[in-house]
């Protein structure tokens, strides 16, 4: 990878003194170059696709959100790289717990104002649009298709789960499937969680990991900001995977206070309810293909936590954070 880094470097025009590999990259291999780059090297077979829809959005983001300025975009050696403005700052998932409320109250409405910014930019194009790039009429249609794809997955490779419990989620989500009509499309970050967010001097620095945003409802935004929330540990680093949902149980109540247009969505409980539903399946079903060498299908097999999020949001008494 030191090679490749240094080529790309070149190609580009940079001359390195240094450059180290930064934490946190769940996605991409991600390196800081002379304190003053950050270069994001990807090499799934949709790093093109997410890298170049970032780029160009990140570019239409200046000076209206803290974003980083894109120096560079391309191709190399079968990777995709991308290189972006270094901005200062500490991950807010590190220090939010320990802020005073005040503090805590401030940067909640500054993260309102900007998403109310990205929320109101037109949507490119009229419709929905996936994360792969396609396209829908409805949004009750998007989200019904990316259902129905994961259960015939599931029952396709013939994956063994407990008795009645797909069976079960199928139910809840047909059964409430029609509250997602009605929707208008936006711009939306689609991962934001506080560790994509950097604060510096007491104030948000940059927003960052734009590669997965997408034309949705605003409320999809809140899929990831609650999942954050109530299963931290997922999104943070292995040496810091020490958070609890008590750690951020104040966020969402703070951006409800000063963005509450965002929470007047009729419905929006069980509207949120199937966004996870279908995400926690989806994972679950990720998890058991890449394991089916080790655990075969016909093997029961489950990671508690897949299950327990699957019920936790088809049961009316489950733990929200709103």
């Amino acid at each position: 990878m030191e090679n490749l880094v240094q080529t790309i470097c070149s190609k580009e025009g940079l001359k390195i003194r240094e450059f180290r590999a930064l934490s946190g990259g769940q996605v991409n291999q991600v390196f800081l170059i002379d304190d003053a780059y950050v270069l994001r090297i990807g090499a799934r077979e949709d790093a093109f696709q997410r890298l170049k829809r970032e780029t160009e959005l990140l570019q239409s983001l200046i000076n209206k959100i803290p974003v980083p300025k894109i120096f560079a975009f391309g191709q190399q050696d079968g990777f995709v790289y991308q290189i972006q403005q270094y901005l200062p700052g500490q991950k807010l998932y590190l220090l939010w717990k320990n802020l005073r409320p005040e503090t805590q109250d401030r940067l909640a409405a500054e993260l309102a104002s900007y998403l109310k910014i990205l929320h109101s930019m037109p949507p490119a194009s009229p419709g929905y649009a996936s994360h792969d790039g396609q396209r829908y009429d409805t949004w009750e249609d998007l989200i019904s298709k990316q259902f129905k794809h994961t259960q015939e997955e599931i029952e396709s490779l013939n994956i063994r789960m407990v008795p009645g419990f797909i069976e079960m989620a199928v139910n809840y989500f047909n059964e409430n499937k029609q509250v997602l009509a009605d929707s208008a499309p936006a711009l939306i970050h689609g991962d934001l969680t506080l560790v994509n967010i950097l604060v510096d001097q007491g104030r948000i620095s940059a927003i960052l990991d734009f590669e997965y945003s997408m034309q949705a409802p605003i409320d999809y935004e809140l899929l990831v900001m609650e999942a954050f929330c109530l299963y931290p540990n997922d999104w943070a680093e292995e040496e810091n995977e020490v958070c609890c949902t008590a750690d951020f149980a104040s966020l969402i109540p703070l951006l409800q206070k000063h963005y509450p247009t965002l929470f007047e969505i009729p419905h929006l409980r069980k509207r949120v309810n199937l966004y996870h539903l279908q995400s926690a399946l989806s994972s679950y079903l990720a998890w058991r293909k890449d394991n089916l060498n080790t655990i075969p299908p016909e093997r029961m097999a489950a990671k508690d936590f897949y299950m327990s999020r699957i019920t936790n949001f088809i049961n009316r008494h489950g733990v929200r954070m709103f």
